[in-house]
């Protein structure tokens, strides 16, 4: 559920989010999303279905309620350095960090009250490794943070986390990636 008290409260908006045909006029507070964002809803197989979305976007972003954002270039290479160590730099699209990215910058320049909307579970992860306010809309979010593995289905070898979606070099099948087992203590008995 969107907050409805706070003016002061950021909203940062996914893709999905803008897809559910939501209400501006009943959100209080900003809205801020990427020029990306808007991009991939204004996809040609899809623009009859979001041409009634489309137009409650462009009606907020002139009444000012809604704002485009590129985030700077220092937010961007800090989302693209964590998305390495959790594992997600691939299954992030660039319009993905980039709302990440904004979320940081907003959060550390203007208010630290920001809060990412979104039903990415990857983008949840990375909001959970930044210490940043999430939320989800008509799902569940995830229950707990996640370091992900990069790994070959087949012969099981694991690989960078940048290789994911790529074809493994020792047997030539797809790279995929699971949840990072914890490293268990092993009891030694002498």
């Amino acid at each position: 559920m969107i907050p409805r008290k706070n003016k002061d409260l950021i909203l940062i908006f996914d893709t999905n989010i803008f897809l559910t045909g939501i209400d501006f006029n009943v959100i209080d507070g900003l809205i801020y999303t990427t020029p990306q964002i808007i991009e991939e809803i204004k996809v040609a197989k899809y623009s009859n279905k979001n041409r009634n979305i489309l137009n409650k976007i462009q009606a907020a972003i002139d009444s000012k309620k809604l704002i485009l954002k590129t985030p700077s270039k220092k937010y961007i290479e800090k989302v693209e350095n964590i998305s390495k160590i959790t594992g997600d730099v691939n299954a992030l699209s660039i319009p993905d960090k980039e709302l990440i990215a904004i979320t940081l910058e907003l959060t550390d320049t203007i208010n630290p009250d920001v809060v990412l909307f979104t039903n990415d579970y990857s983008m949840e992860n990375m909001c959970v490794e930044l210490n940043i306010s999430y939320s989800s809309l008509y799902k569940k979010g995830i229950m707990s943070k996640i370091t992900w593995e990069v790994y070959c289905p087949f012969c099981n070898s694991v690989h960078n986390p940048e290789d994911l979606h790529k074809m493994c070099e020792r047997c030539g099948l797809k790279l995929k990636r699971r949840p990072k087992k914890k490293n268990k203590k092993r009891e030694v008995y002498i």
